[in-house]
């Protein structure tokens, strides 16, 4: 019997094969956006959940007056485990410096953290090779990953073998890792004990309980209350603390909470993947629905005459969803098809940098299953309302040909689903532009200081002796400064759109009460001048008169000066609160943009680097950028003379500031491609709805011709419905994108306003590409001959 099923479904679908091929093109596309869409949901919803006890383990967050962060103080994990029994165990995962490892004379460097020796008694990250109890027990051991233990070992397992760390101490290979899990937030490619890096004189120097740059992870036992232990906590920080941080709370936060405070836009991407997927359901399940239900009208006599000879409502059903399962399936493959091989490598493409989407059975079963899921539902729901719709006709009516109820356009409920399906497509095609806007004035706007000829050539190649590499890189920078194409040169540790997370408090001289938080960077005395940065009052730094660094002097910003509450700042002293000596400022900067114009400009401080180091950046004004390339190879030639690890790179600023918005171009592309897919969707669907209207009506449309109607006046009859459709779409989409579009750009702190313009040109664009469908149909059916017309069944 099932076979006479498909036999007919496959005989339907060919005899209706331009509405078939809608339904295949709509479903393949919409399926395969909305499969990635959800691939990435599925990851998002799932961000640092795969570990085993994850329920039990939690990070610790600093809270102060002005902010809520995911670091807190050094020595807090040992203090907190030694405390409370709720604390079954914890590990730091601190980030310092990335460490090269040297093989048999091959240097290689990997993302590098340092953790305690419970760091695999906390997270279930998998070894390939090695085992997690005893890995990080000896000091001297090292866990690499994948990539580089092929990269130094080849396919042989490397556990014992001996490397260089540093160019200093010998490590053994005792782990080698299984790929972090893109969707994880703890991400490395090299795990080295932590007691390594509390032997650094640097790292000691900031180990204290005021310094909040530790991230410290938690396992608590099973049935531990949390809200209890958060309780005990004001008392243990002022226990602990340094009085200078009496003010700080101590957060004690699921681990799934990690990224959505290390990232808040995060839950903004998924929530709005989830709502673009489901737009995109909805869209394809309108399209196939209404096509479904109004091809149903060509098909009456058939499940009359089917109900004659016997048929009973649950063959009817399962003959439509035959059909409807077969158009799903057909579309499920090819969907599949142009998802793994197109949009699943555009997708990450979009998202350089950030988790990328791999799809595999093992990871992705779950979410294939739902994706089928859907399919059927789909299916089923397609198939069974023109079935049951049908199935009520009086068989004696149907078989004559009297159909009173037929599915003709101007159906409540078919009309409501087109005016959803234009609704959602205006108001992506609004938000499209909206993004596209704001990424342009982002890009365009100015930033407060000069982006245009300048290079950025990464100073620091990791010199294995940083005093003779020192001592040749000073007549390189004297030639530079000295060379005609060169307009200035400055060497700091950052640079804009690179500014470090390094705040401390600050307190101006005589007021202990007013607490300002600062981020705070060191640059050289040629800094502002590379750069253009204005100064409203006093100077800049200068290595004649700084150099012996009398009275610290400082540089700050405008922001930084109002929150000070100061009208003028030059010979203001200020301190940092843990720090008793005083800073004088010398000069106050105009206000710049240093980091993406989402963020407003915060209170920054420069302080003094001294004469030009080899410092992170070496910034190149040149007189004209056309003029950077053989200057920049002969820097290249000369700075490959000094010992180093890294190779040779620079990047230019203005490509360097535009490439920081790429993300939101990923996510413009996204949207764009969504919106294309629902037009093109919509259209098709209400392409085959006035194609199946119109033959519905031709014997009416050669009697109007015959009785002298014009070619217009039938096109427009025909076509009435829709525009009217579309025009109530309008209505309701422009305010619904508008309110979208205003709350959207308010979360940037710098953005745009869309025009009036903007909403009318897309109401009207969109109003004319329903008018050139139907149109196009319409006069086509107006244009046939009466005769033949009038003779058709």
């Amino acid at each position: 019997m099932f076979k006479n099923y498909v036999k007919i479904a496959l005989r339907n679908l060919w005899k209706n094969r331009m509405f078939t091929g809608i339904n295949l093109l709509g479903l393949s596309l919409g399926l395969a956006s909305a499969g990635v869409l959800i691939l990435f949901i599925q990851r998002g919803i799932t961000f640092d959940t795969f570990h085993e006890d994850n329920d039990q383990i939690y990070f610790v967050q600093t809270e102060d007056k002005e902010s809520r962060y995911n670091q807190t103080v050094y020595p807090i994990l040992s203090q907190l485990v030694k405390t409370y029994p709720e604390v079954e165990t914890g590990t730091h995962v601190q980030g310092w410096n990335n460490v090269w490892i040297n093989y048999k004379g091959k240097d290689i460097q990997g993302g590098t953290k340092y953790v305690d020796t419970t760091f695999f008694d906390v997270f279930s990250f998998k070894l390939r090779y090695g085992n997690p109890d005893t890995a990080l027990k000896r000091k001297q051991s090292i866990i690499i990953d994948k990539r580089i233990a092929a990269s130094l070992f080849g396919d042989k397992n490397p556990i014992g073998e001996t490397v260089t760390v540093n160019d200093t101490v010998n490590f053994s290979v005792s782990g080698v890792l299984e790929d972090v899990p893109a969707n994880s937030s703890v991400q490395f490619e090299v795990l080295v004990p932590i007691s390594n890096l509390e032997a650094d004189k640097n790292f000691k120097e900031n180990v204290d309980w005021y310094n909040t740059f530790a991230t410290v992870y938690l396992k608590l036992k099973k049935g531990a209350d949390v809200g209890n232990l958060e309780a005990k906590l004001p008392a243990f920080a002022k226990a602990h603390f340094s009085k200078d941080a009496g003010h700080r709370k101590i957060r004690v936060v699921p681990f799934k909470d990690f990224i959505h405070y290390e990232n808040p836009a995060f839950k903004w991407m998924i929530n709005g993947a989830i709502a673009i997927a489901v737009f995109i359901l909805l869209i394809i399940s309108i399209n196939l629905l209404n096509l479904n239900t109004a091809i149903a009208f060509t098909r009456a006599k058939e499940v009359a005459v089917r109900k004659v000879t016997g048929s009973t409502l649950r063959q009817i059903l399962t003959q439509f969803w035959t059909e409807s399962g077969i158009v799903l399936t057909a579309s499920l493959l090819l969907s599949m098809l142009f998802g793994i091989i197109y949009l699943v490598p555009q997708f990450n493409e979009f998202r350089k940098e950030r988790m990328q989407l791999i799809v595999t059975w093992e990871q992705d079963y779950v979410t294939i299953l739902t994706l089928v899921g859907i399919i059927s539902l789909i299916a089923i729901i397609a198939g069974t309302y023109p079935a049951l719709y049908l199935n009520k006709l009086d068989i004696r009516d149907t078989i004559k040909g009297k159909l009173s109820n037929k599915p003709q356009g101007r159906g409540w409920t078919k009309g409501g689903l087109i005016v959803v399906q234009f609704v959602i497509s205006i108001g992506l095609v609004i938000g499209a532009v909206a993004i596209r806007k704001q990424v342009s004035f982002m890009r365009e706007a100015d930033l407060g200081f000069n982006r245009n000829n300048i290079v950025v050539v990464q100073a620091d190649r990791q010199y294995k002796d940083e005093a003779a590499a020192m001592s040749q890189f000073k007549p390189i920078l004297d030639n530079l400064i000295r060379n005609s194409k060169v307009k200035s040169l400055a060497t700091s540790g950052v640079v804009p759109t690179k500014y470090w997370f390094n705040y401390n408090v600050y307190l101006p001289d005589g007021d202990a009460n007013k607490e300002i938080r600062f981020r705070h960077v060191g640059t050289d005395s040629r800094y502002a001048e590379t750069y253009g940065i204005k100064m409203v009052e006093g100077r800049d730094f200068s290595d004649e008169l700084d150099k012996n660094g009398e009275n610290h002097p400082v540089v700050i910003n405008e922001a930084a000066m109002k929150a000070m509450g100061w009208k003028t700042a030059v010979g203001k002293r200020l301190r940092q609160k843990n720090n008793p000596e005083f800073y004088t400022v010398i000069g106050v900067m105009k206000d710049f943009h240093y980091q993406e114009l989402k963020e407003k400009i915060e209170p920054l401080l420069h302080w003094y680097d001294g004469p030009a180091a080899l410092n992170s950046y070496l910034s190149i004004q040149f007189q004209d950028i056309s003029q950077a390339k053989p200057l920049l190879a002969d820097l290249e030639n000369d700075m490959m003379k000094i010992p180093g690890k890294k190779p040779f790179s620079f990047f230019y600023l203005s490509d360097e500031l535009s490439r920081q918005y790429n993300h939101l171009d990923g996510i413009w592309k996204m949207i764009n491609f969504v919106t294309i897919l629902s037009i093109v969707i919509a259209l098709a669907g209400i392409f085959g709805l006035i194609t199946l209207a119109a033959n519905q009506r031709t014997k009416e449309v050669g009697i109007r011709k015959v009785l002298g109607s014009s070619v217009i006046g039938i096109a427009v009859l025909l076509s009435r419905d829709f525009v009217i459709l579309a025009s109530i779409s309008i209505v309701i989409a422009i305010p619904l994108a508008y309110s979208f579009s205003v709350n959207y750009l308010q979360s940037f702190e710098y953005h745009i306003s869309l025009e009036w313009y903007v909403f009318a040109l897309v109401g009207l664009l969109s109003l004319v590409l329903t008018v050139i469908t139907v149109g196009f149909q319409s006069i086509r059916a107006a244009l046939t001959d009466p005769v033949k017309s009038l003779r058709s069944e």
